[in-house]
């Protein structure tokens, strides 16, 4: 290297260390904010790979859990376990005392089902796709390379765990009973946990639910079972298109309403609104006069969140993911209007939010 590039290498190491000087004594607090998004994402995966691993349910069970005892119950690597729980110690999510873990204060605000869910589904099931955006924006990988997959069964499992915590099973279960419903139809029911905790509430009701994943509806079956609600439960591994469904009649005969919880923007990306508007139109030829109940967030104007300070992102987190996922971009609700009206159904209400669902989530509810 010439004198003369090492001078330059050296001058702009230099500035870079100005700026980061800068920062630090005009925005301190912010510029700590920027570091600790390290440890953010450390924490996420930590607590992923636990909830993921049974440690969620086994807390659940034991106010104050043995280390030893858990390790061995939950058959853990040990040297792996106590590192995962220093950190959450060292975090003050758990506290340690004789050779046992219990949830903190504080870690409780992280020990529930929405913050399970959001993380479970978002970081974990599109974990691939994250750690690869560099290579796919230098194009070393195509968007449709199967090594950019998202994980189905952890996408499916925490939107179940947050639509329990978020209260929304309550919230459609609500409009169910109001319809006179009896009988419902889940699309994408992943390892069940909505329809599960749906049936649980409603002794009276029974279900289907179908998803394209195996794997998701091998653990629906056996989450069936053990919550005692297998006999009102019907479930299939089946792919939902712009084809009539692949399911016997006498079953699909029964069914009065049908429930798309986060699904049906999917399809977006494999053909755009007309693949959507498609597959509702098939939904209304093979359920004629049924209710179709829609759980679909809404697309942010960027600029406009960018404006002002926002207690979370949420909702860009969401739309951010989507189209570089092979979704396509979400929609809006005058074009989710638009696409139900195409297939010639009815928008017979969209209510936006409910309990803590945030007002960009919108339940529509469709006359087929």
């Amino acid at each position: 290297m010439t004198d003369s590039k090492q001078n330059a290498v050296v001058e702009n190491a230099d500035r870079q260390a100005a700026v980061c000087a800068d920062v630090i004594s005009h925005s301190l607090p912010q510029y700590l904010r920027t570091v600790g998004m390290v440890s953010e994402a450390f924490l996420a995966q930590v607590l992923i790979a636990l909830w993921d691993s049974g440690f969620y349910e086994y807390m659940e069970q034991h106010e104050s859990a043995g280390i030893d005892a858990a390790c061995r119950d939950l058959n853990y690597d040990p040297y792996i376990f106590r590192s995962l729980l220093d950190y959450l110690v060292g975090r003050g999510i758990l506290a340690e005392k004789d050779g046992a873990v219990s949830l903190s204060k504080s870690g409780r605000t992280y020990w529930n089902y929405i913050t399970r869910g959001i993380t479970t589904a978002h970081l974990a099931g599109y974990n691939r796709l994250l750690i690869n955006l560099g290579p796919l924006l230098r194009k070393e990988i195509d968007i449709n390379d199967p090594r950019l997959d998202r994980d189905g069964r952890l996408v499916a499992s925490g939107a179940g765990y947050t639509l329990m915590g978020s209260r929304s099973i309550h919230w459609i279960l609500e409009v169910i009973k109001k319809n006179g419903g009896k009988y419902v139809l889940d699309f994408g029911c992943g390892a069940a946990d909505f329809l599960i905790m749906l049936l649980s509430h409603w002794q009276e009701g029974s279900a289907v639910g179908m998803d394209m994943n195996a794997d998701a509806i091998a653990k629906a079956r056996a989450n069936a079972e053990s919550a005692g609600v297998a006999d009102r439960l019907s479930l299939y591994c089946v792919k939902l298109t712009s084809e009539p469904l692949p399911i016997d009649k006498q079953v699909l005969d029964r069914i009065d309403t049908l429930t798309a919880m986060y699904v049906l923007h999917e399809l977006y990306g494999f053909g755009g609104a007309e693949a959507i508007t498609n597959t509702i139109r098939q939904l209304r030829a093979q359920f004629p006069g049924r209710t179709l109940l829609m759980l679909e967030g809404e697309r942010p104007d960027p600029k406009v969140v960018g404006a002002q300070p926002q207690r979370v992102y949420a909702q860009l987190d969401y739309a951010f993911i989507h189209p570089i996922s092979r979704q396509g971009p979400l929609r809006t609700p005058a074009e989710w209007e638009s696409m139900i009206t195409a297939a010639g159904a009815k928008l017979r209400e969209r209510v936006p939010g409910f309990a803590q669902v945030p007002a960009w989530i919108s339940l529509y509810v469709i006359d087929l």
